[in-house]
């Protein structure tokens, strides 16, 4: 995906023409210390905007004011135990197959039709969206910003006293920028576990989104004879599906959460019945939500009235590799 490469592109314009006239040094709102950063929470949230309103120019929204509503609400609620409840948030959901989620700074968050159609549940579906909320509260994208100014100007001051070879120094500036991305994917992780535990659900449900990514990972290698990425494997450089759970598991265990919210699992199926799916290149089908009514159901036998095989439907219901099916469950078919 090259969402995050656009939106650097759209905020370097704004953001080196005013560089010179502020500080190099904020207070971060999730940690209380100072952070290299030379961009202002007013300009940020200009840069949010300006990114926001490109964003749509180039991908429509999903077509559905009732699931964007929906989408919103759970969103809202967990900005509003956030770091950063002082901001606006806007919640979109995108009308692309890929699966991806992603933030912008000034509060501005994503979710596409491809991701969604693989969560199995409202807590799951709160916990992408307090991982791209923790982005926001800790300014992940301002500090991704000021680096790659830094380095700009680093590289360009040591390039003249260099002679001027560039491919060392952009990898100089590379390295710079990768070492932010590793640090703010775990910690966002850390963050919407938080948040998570903060609107009563159990930070578990922060788990099983890494789960899913998890499943991803091994279904394209199984598919395709390589490892498949997640939605944050836009670098190379950023922790793999493991480390996450890792970090998260642990992060997870020392946070107090009320456990008064169940992850919501039918009502999440329910709300995205008839969501749009991509079943090839060149062929787009739905998904359709139904009760299993027959004991001992399998997904091969399912797979007989849905577009996708087995495999595929043991991913979007959250059972691969080799899950089963439970008489009175809902379940999740592409037709």
């Amino acid at each position: 995906m090259t969402f995050r490469l656009k939106f650097t592109r759209i905020f370097s314009v704004f953001a080196i023409s005013t560089a010179l006239t502020l500080t190099a040094c904020s207070i971060n709102p999730v940690s209380g210390k100072k952070d290299f950063s030379l961009i202002s929470e007013n300009q940020e949230i200009q840069m949010g905007l300006q990114a926001h309103n490109a964003i749509l120019k180039k991908q429509k929204p999903y077509n559905n004011t009732r699931l964007q509503t929906y989408v919103s609400k759970i969103g809202q609620e967990l900005a509003s135990k956030s770091h950063r409840n002082n901001i606006h948030y806007t919640f979109t959901i995108l009308d692309d197959p890929n699966v991806n989620a992603f933030a912008l700074p000034g509060g501005y968050v994503y979710i596409t039709t491809g991701l969604m159609a693989y969560l199995n549940s409202e807590g799951e579906l709160a916990g992408v969206l307090g991982h791209e909320i923790g982005h926001v509260t800790a300014r992940h994208g301002v500090q991704q910003t000021s680096a790659g100014m830094a380095a700009n100007v680093l590289v360009g001051l040591l390039s003249k006293k260099a002679g001027g070879n560039s491919k060392v120094l952009n990898q100089l500036g590379n390295a710079m920028l990768s070492g932010y991305g590793r640090q703010h994917e775990l910690q966002a992780d850390r963050l919407g576990a938080e948040y998570l535990a903060r609107v009563g659900y159990s930070p578990k449900n922060m788990i099983d989104v890494i789960g899913v990514l998890k499943a991803q990972e091994m279904y394209a290698s199984n598919q395709q004879g390589r490892s498949g990425g997640s939605y944050h494997g836009l670098f190379a450089t950023h922790p793999s599906n493991d480390q996450r759970l890792q970090e998260v598991v642990n992060a997870a265990k020392n946070i107090p959460s009320a456990g008064s919210r169940a992850p919501n699992r039918n009502a999440y199926l329910r709300q995205i019945n008839g969501l749009k799916f991509q079943i090839s290149k060149n062929k787009t089908g739905r998904i359709i939500v139904g009760t299993v009514k027959t004991a001992g159901l399998t997904f091969e036998t399912l797979a007989n009235k849905s577009a996708v095989g087995a495999g595929q439907l043991r991913l979007l219901n959250g059972r691969y590799p080799n899950g089963q099916l439970n008489q009175g469950e809902l379940i999740k078919i592409i037709r």
